[in-house]
């Protein structure tokens, strides 16, 4: 269950984002990445590859927003508070949770407690994608402002009534409608090996090969519109371990073995 949810809306006015070429070394680390030890389960580290939490998970994810639990999209609405980013999904003995900062787990998943269908809303043509950055009980999405002027964008007001005709119920019982701005790019991008087609990172505006083609394929945590944090990170499948793992854009793979835990 990783569906996210993206607004489609079309701006009253248009906006730019101020034009500074952007840092890699700008985007932090989070402070739990999971991480592979022993070729076998996931537990969650720093940046500097300090355990943090045990290895005990067949998989594990970022702790990071999960809109499946806005309110329009559950059946339980008591579950919404565990959407938001202090908790991360991952699995043990075959079941899938949503875990706390500390390890513990507070719910575990029932594809029962969340509505079926269409998840993805649209506000109209000539759309911008927008990241929706909130999960709580009373707000469907979060704000949107000119970074050069400081002020809200709104969406033009034909797709303001159609959504709001759509979503009535939620907006009668009190939820918020509010926006926010979408995130900076960095210039890195995955790219194929033409001859291994294994993946790599480089520099698009340069074409400098960050880190070499290696993997078999990449999902990035950067440039991502559907996710609400932008991380230095992707998460790539290494063939030999038969296994997915995290890679910082530093090169750092978060793979760590016994010795390496005992001397950290």
């Amino acid at each position: 269950m990783r569906t996210s949810f993206t607004l489609l809306l079309t701006l009253i006015c248009a906006f730019t984002y101020a034009q500074t070429k952007p840092i890699i070394n700008n985007l932090p680390y989070p402070d739990l990445i999971p991480v592979l030890v022993n070729d076998s389960l996931y537990g969650y580290c720093d940046s500097l590859l300090d355990i943090k939490l045990p290895p005990v998970y067949e998989s594990a994810e970022l702790f990071e927003e999960d809109f499946n639990f806005q309110i329009f999209h559950v059946n339980k609405p008591e579950i919404i508070k565990y959407g938001s980013a202090e908790y991360a999904w991952v699995q043990r003995n075959g079941e899938r949770y949503r875990i706390n900062k500390h390890g513990d787990p507070v719910y575990k998943y029932d594809a029962a407690d969340f509505k079926t269908g269409e998840t993805l809303i649209q506000l109209f043509k000539n759309s911008t994608s927008h990241t929706i950055n909130k999960v709580d009980d009373t707000t469907l999405f979060q704000q949107i402002k000119n970074n050069q002027t400081g002020q809200i964008a709104f969406p033009d007001v034909q797709s303001m009534a159609d959504f709001k005709e759509k979503n009535k119920m939620f907006i009668d019982e009190g939820i918020r409608l509010i926006y926010y701005p979408k995130f900076t790019e960095i210039p890195c991008t995955y790219f194929s090996n033409e001859q291994t087609l294994l993946q790599g990172i480089k520099n698009k505006e340069t074409g400098e090969i960050l880190i070499k083609a290696k993997y078999a394929s990449i999902e990035e945590y950067y440039n991502n519109p559907l996710r609400v944090h932008q991380y230095p990170l992707f998460v790539a499948y290494r063939g030999d371990l038969n296994k997915y793992i995290y890679v910082g854009l530093n090169g750092t793979e978060y793979v760590l073995y016994s010795a390496q835990i005992e001397t950290h």
